[in-house]
């Protein structure tokens, strides 16, 4: 479960737009976002975050005390992927370190074209593309739907009138986070004081400035939790340490206490003890990865066990999580929808990517 963040990822992403854009036009193109963060990354402080108010924490503390240190480390990190060693290793990550409910997130938005695609939408774009056939569609041997409804091939017109409300703009996808919100925080709001302060004022319910205000800063903080969700899929960047982290966390607890205690506030404890390890090509993982298990071994048990032992005393209950706990969820719902629409109990991370490709090439032909 990806219930942690380093909030500098997706500051130094921006920091590195920014100075890409400060380039002569011809240089820009030559400079690697994964490889310029890495590098400023590797330099700087862990902030791991597992809730809200730390997000909120370390990116103020980010800005307040490390935006010199950020600037400067970018400058570096391009400098370093321009002039750099021309024999550096561009061999991509292996696809599987992003075989997880972010990075196939990622992939499924690129397939169906829907660049702030959310694990809620999955089912209802994949049912769009197959919901009007009367045949059995066969992928990799296996029959994966069967309906009496006549047999519709879609042409790219009949494709783009049919998926439209589906497939919106930006635009579109933030009014529709808008209109979302604003009716959660109504719910919210009437059952902690009533709407009777708005009536008693003459206002519209819903409707200040404040309300309003509140309502863009919790889709703006959503749709920025998206986009740091899949980020590092999108870059093809990962942090070595926190596969090992998990590791060492199930060696050291047992069984009945690995399930018991909070997974994440122990890996993001860990993480922000040990030295940043990002890595964007295939050698650069493998020797991260030997490099910790023979200088940091020691470390990173010893931070995990300590880890176990402060989660364990401590409550979060009223801690509200950082929003990839809600789209965690949304994949595991989104998983058991496909599943039962498709009459199948395998469909999972390591083949849904497929077989949404093979329903879009049936759909085209």
């Amino acid at each position: 479960m990806l219930g942690f963040v380093n909030v500098l990822e997706e500051i130094l992403v921006r920091e590195t737009y920014i100075q890409i854009e400060e380039l002569r036009p011809e240089i820009q193109p030559k400079v690697k976002v994964a490889e310029v963060v890495a590098y400023a990354i590797n330099r700087l402080p862990p902030l791991f975050a597992t809730s809200m108010k730390g997000w909120q924490y370390q990116y103020q503390y980010a800005l307040n005390e490390l935006q010199p240190q950020i600037t400067q480390l970018v400058r570096q990190g391009i400098k370093a992927v321009l002039f750099g060693d021309p024999l550096h290793d561009l061999t991509p990550l292996p696809n599987h370190l992003f075989t997880n409910s972010a990075g196939v997130l990622y992939q499924l938005s690129r397939i169906l074209g829907r660049k702030n695609l959310r694990w809620r939408d999955v089912p209802i774009l994949v049912e769009a593309t197959v919901s009007k056939t009367n045949s059995a569609i066969n992928i990799n041997g296996q029959t994966v739907l069967q309906s009496d409804q006549e047999t519709v091939m879609q042409d790219a017109s009949y494709l783009n009138r049919h998926t439209k409300a589906l497939l919106s703009s930006s635009k579109r996808f933030m009014e529709k986070q808008i209109a979302q919100k604003q009716q959660e925080l109504r719910r919210q709001e009437l059952c902690l004081q009533g709407s009777s302060l708005f009536v008693a004022q003459g206002l519209p319910y819903g409707n200040s400035w404040a309300y309003e205000k509140k309502v863009k800063d919790a889709v703006e903080m959503e749709y920025r939790a998206l986009q740091a969700y899949t980020l590092q899929a999108q870059l093809g960047l990962v942090n070595v340490l926190e596969h090992l982290v998990y590791r060492a966390m199930e060696r050291i607890a047992k069984p009945e206490l690995y399930e018991r205690i909070n997974q994440n506030e122990v890996a993001a404890y860990a993480l922000n003890r040990l030295p940043p390890m990002y890595a964007t090509s295939d050698r650069g993982f493998k020797y991260l990865r030997q490099r910790i298990i023979t200088e940091f071994a020691r470390e990173l048990v010893g931070a995990v066990r300590t880890g176990v032992m402060k989660v364990l005393q401590a409550s979060y209950a009223d801690v509200p999580p950082i929003y990839a706990y809600q789209f965690e969820r949304e994949y595991e719902q989104s998983m058991q929808v496909l599943n039962s629409f498709f009459k199948r109990e395998d469909i999972s991370l390591h083949n849904i990517v497929l077989i949404v490709q093979d329903l879009l090439v049936c759909q085209s032909a």
